[in-house]
């Protein structure tokens, strides 16, 4: 991710901060959810969430199967929500079908 998509993130730390309670309660653990690739970092993806345009989304790069490759931005994803992370309002995500590594 280079400093021109960062864009993509603008104002929506503000908007999850807002929304933190909704979205938390919104999307419990366990949820499954449809999730859209926003953007590629070292250490995993953000996504949007499907019906939560206030979401942040990140699915680390530990929850991905062995070996497997970051998905494309634009790509979409089902998922699971496996938990929140309150100090930057993100829903924490892993690939449906896939285990919780920790």
């Amino acid at each position: 991710m280079g400093p021109d998509d960062w864009g993509l993130l603008d104002g929506r730390a503000e908007r999850a901060e807002r929304s933190w309670s909704d979205t938390k309660s919104t999307l419990p653990v366990g949820a499954r959810v449809r999730a859209r690739v926003l953007a590629t970092m070292p250490f995993g993806v953000f996504a949007d969430i499907e019906g939560q345009p206030d979401a942040i989304a990140l699915m680390e790069i530990t929850t991905l199967p062995s070996g497997s490759e970051l998905p494309a931005v634009g790509v979409w994803l089902d998922a699971v929500a496996v938990g929140h992370v309150a100090h930057n309002w993100q829903v924490r995500l892993r690939p449906a079908g896939t285990r919780d590594p920790h």
